[in-house]
């Protein structure tokens, strides 16, 4: 047990280390970093409560594995932010984004997320498949829509709303290429292969449209 929470003690430190050396994040709270979200266009404060739909996919701390080095923490993940949050002894912590944390794994769910630098701008995928230098990428992105101030004085404005974007990305050796929304496009991101690829598609019966059939289809290449 002393050793755990030596362990535990050490990331903390490595951790506060990340935000003073950057001077970029305050102290962390009870409530966490992100208590309230000042947007300049409402010239307004809003909590992430008081904002339709969700800066989470799942907002609830879970068990998750951030380093061989370090014990298992309670951590979630920040889509809008594209941050690992973690609470310890009630204070939330940010992650820092380095090599020392660029592989998490939500133990319950088994859920892994990876810190990669894709089309020059660093940040966290879902790894959905990783064999024979082959991969298949989800990133979950949030942004914030703000809606336009109501002219009338007798009615309230509507409060700005969380949005969430999902791109595929398949990387071969070091090379990933985004998956087109339209994805009956998937296979001229392989033109060498598009025919036996659509014809093993067809006959397996894979649906390219959801995550398991995206995974099957990778496995094919």
């Amino acid at each position: 047990m002393k050793k755990m929470k030596k362990i535990i003690i050490l990331l903390l430190l490595t951790i506060m280390s990340n935000i003073y050396g950057q001077g970029s994040v305050s102290m962390p709270t009870q409530e966490g970093f992100l208590e309230k979200i000042f947007i300049e266009g409402l010239n307004e404060s809003f909590k992430y409560s008081d904002i339709n739909g969700s800066a989470y996919i799942d907002d609830t701390f879970r068990q998750a594995k951030v380093s061989q080095d370090y014990v298992a923490i309670e951590a979630r993940y920040n889509t809008y932010k594209d941050e690992i949050e973690f609470k310890q002894n009630n204070q939330i912590y940010v992650l820092p984004k380095n090599s020392s944390f660029s592989r998490i794994e939500f133990l319950g769910t088994k859920e892994i997320l990876v810190l990669l630098g894709l089309n020059g701008k660093e940040g966290y995928f879902f790894e959905l498949y990783s064999k024979n230098n082959k991969a298949l990428l989800k990133k979950v992105t949030t942004t914030l829509t703000i809606p336009e101030k109501n002219k009338s004085t007798y009615a309230d404005d509507s409060p700005p709303s969380f949005k969430t974007a999902i791109n595929y990305y398949i990387g071969v050796g070091d090379h990933f290429m985004e998956i087109p929304s339209k994805r009956k496009k998937i296979y001229d991101l392989f033109p060498s292969q598009k025919a036996d690829l659509e014809s093993k598609v067809k006959a397996k019966n894979i649906d390219i449209n959801t995550d398991k059939g995206l995974i099957e289809f990778v496995g094919l290449l």
